[in-house]
């Protein structure tokens, strides 16, 4: 519980022509974590499996498939007795259809957006029954379109082209927009017309999605329309089809995904691996209780053609953990995930996070309505995302040791009366603060020095007991002192405050022999780390606080009567839904603090790799 797993390191050599063999049962074995080879001058790296290439390829196919139709991942039991060449027909079977059908809806799609782009600028056109022909471009006329700002344009645009030439036509149409025109005009006369134009505010629309259209504006917009609804019937059949292959092969590409990166695994696996042009040579960690059977399986696969040399983990090792804790602790393995692995020498601190951070969490929060709302959010999120399962149920766990001191506290929503009936309390965090801070601080007492009784196991394992005496216990003796001068100087116990002096002088020298000047530097940070224990009682009194107020505002409203009672209802749910959401938030990241601050810094080195082992899932 306190100790990883035992690990043996391990080193498996043979032939190459039984290479693929070893790979596939050490993959079912999934019991070995691969120590990466480095190339040197007696060995190079491993290079892939023949089916590598190919597998890879499929796979690509199969991840571009499964974003195409978006599919989501989740637990499918879909089960894939299929070989690698099967799979890979399948896919290219399936990848070939939904590529036709893709093409298709984009074939599609653009013709409704070519469409579109007809149909507007036919809308600005259906007020002039003018030939769609006219719009070819035509050598001898230039054509002018856009609007005017106004009707008086319209005559001055015509006064002022009569003066240039006679051969022109101008039609106009009124429209929403503005007053349309459309000139023709002698190609010759182009730039002249072009500088009336921008004399008189033309703004001119150019109309490029007309080409081979004959008739009228109207009589074509029908045809669009029509044309549109067809195409849209076709979309929508395409998308059903593509839907419909989302549903019928979903499960199929998440199983083919799975095993194809299981494959994809063992192909690639030689890369970390040593190899000669003959034989191979893997390196890994066993687990020291699973060491027996795996090395019987491995030379039964190999016929005994395999090499194999074991021993126990060395001192100075680089060790992947395998942590090792009952099932009610394991959860919180979780911190340690997001923190960092102990090292192989170190002990674990699961089993102490365990047994203190709800503890932590629960004072702050300590609030059995908190506790209760929040147990139950909790619960409701686990159902939703099982995956996230460990944090919530530290979470959980949490919730429920704030409902115990919401007990102890006599505290319900803030309340600590509810009608006329007084909730038994053993302290009252609004009413005895400073009790409050003087357990604060005992807790802080009591949790740094568990950690520093850690360190000195730690030490002790790590570099002897003296070493261990001089780092750590340099500390216990350091509290000591000042507890002795600190009693001394208010009389609580008959003891000349010399004798604390004694204690504190003692522990600095002790401290510069362990740690040198980096201890002397950190002297204060002990006093430091044991007051930041005092946000215990300052996050818990600020979330009761802030609930009393709550409390006392809704019920002024309750007293006003009429609708004032709706509004003081209002102000219960919304206050102590935001207090209860700052109280979990509080209570999570100063308890987060409390241990990888104060507590790891009087033990924890951590650094090490996590133990995985090949073919295992995370």
């Amino acid at each position: 519980m306190l100790s990883p797993h035992d690990m043996s390191s391990v080193i498996i050599a043979g032939p190459n022509n039984i290479l693929e063999g070893i790979i596939k049962e050490l993959h079912n074995l999934k019991i070995l974590h691969i120590v990466d080879h480095s190339k040197n001058d007696l060995a190079d790296i491993g290079t892939p499996l023949e089916s590598a290439s190919r597998i890879s390829e499929i796979l690509v196919k199969v991840r571009s498939m499964i974003s195409s139709l978006n599919i989501k991942k989740n637990d499918s039991s879909f089960e894939l007795k299929r070989d690698i060449l099967d799979v890979g027909l399948a896919v290219k079977k399936l990848g070939d259809e939904l590529v036709m059908r893709t093409d298709e809806l984009k074939k599609i799609e653009e013709h409704l957006s070519r469409n579109e782009a007809v149909k507007q600028e036919l809308e600005i056109l259906k007020g002039i029954d003018i030939p769609l022909e006219l719009f070819f471009p035509f050598k001898s006329l230039a054509r002018f379109t856009g609007y005017l700002k106004s009707k008086n344009n319209h005559k001055e645009l015509k006064t002022e082209l009569e003066k240039i030439t006679a051969k022109f036509m101008l039609l106009e149409s009124l429209t929403s927009k503005g007053n349309l025109v459309v000139l023709y005009i002698d190609a010759s006369k182009k730039e002249n017309a072009n500088s009336i134009l921008q004399k008189i505010g033309f703004t001119p629309v150019n109309f490029v999605n007309l080409t081979n259209l004959k008739g009228n504006a109207s009589s074509n917009m029908d045809i669009i329309e029509e044309e549109k609804a067809n195409l849209q019937k076709k979309e929508e059949e395409v998308k059903k089809r593509i839907e419909s292959l989302r549903k019928e092969h979903k499960s199929f590409l998440l199983a083919a995904e799975e095993f194809l990166n299981e494959q994809l695994e063992k192909a690639e696996a030689p890369l970390k691996f040593a190899s000669t042009k003959s034989s191979f040579l893997i390196k890994g960690w066993i687990p020291s209780d699973e060491l027996n059977k795996s090395i019987d399986r491995i030379n039964k696969v190999s016929k005994n053609k395999v090499f194999i040399q074991f021993e126990p983990a060395k001192k100075n090792d680089k060790v992947p953990v395998k942590l090792k804790n009952p099932k009610y602790a394991k959860s919180f393995e979780f911190f340690l995930d997001l923190y960092s692995m102990p090292t192989y020498m170190e002990i674990d601190p699961t089993f102490f996070i365990f047994l203190t951070f709800p503890i932590l969490f629960g004072m702050m929060l300590g609030d059995i309505g908190y506790g209760i709302v929040s147990f139950l959010i909790f619960w409701l999120i686990k159902k939703k995302l099982p995956k996230s399962r460990s944090l919530l149920n530290i979470l959980m766990l949490a919730s429920l040791v704030s409902i115990l001191f919401g007990v102890l506290f006599g505290e319900f929503f803030g309340l600590e009366k509810i009608g006329e009936m007084e909730l038994w309390h053993l302290l009252s965090r609004e009413h005895d603060m400073f009790s409050l801070l003087y357990i604060a601080i005992g807790i802080g007492i009591v949790h740094v020095n568990i950690g520093l009784i850690i360190g000195f196991i730690n030490e002790m394992k790590s570099h002897g007991f003296m070493m261990a005496i001089f780092e750590k216990g340099s500390w216990i003796v350091l509290e000591i002192g000042i507890a002795m001068v600190a009693l001394s100087y208010f009389q609580i116990i008959a003891v000349s405050a010399r004798i604390g002096y004694s204690f504190l002088a003692f522990s600095v020298l002790m401290l510069l022999k362990g740690e040198g000047i980096k201890g002397i530097i950190e002297l204060p940070s002990i006093l430091t780390n044991i007051l930041s224990y005092a946000r215990l009682m300052a996050i818990g009194l600020s979330s009761v606080i802030l609930a009393v107020i709550i409390n006392d505002e809704s019920t002024q409203f309750f007293h006003k009567g009429g609708l004032f009672i709706l509004a003081g209802v209002m102000i219960l749910i919304i206050g102590h839904t935001i207090n209860i959401m700052l109280g979990l938030l509080g209570s999570f990241l100063h308890s987060l603090r409390l241990h990888y601050v104060e507590f790891f810094s009087k033990f924890f080195h951590g650094g090490a790799k996590k133990y995985q082992a090949f073919g295992a899932k995370e």
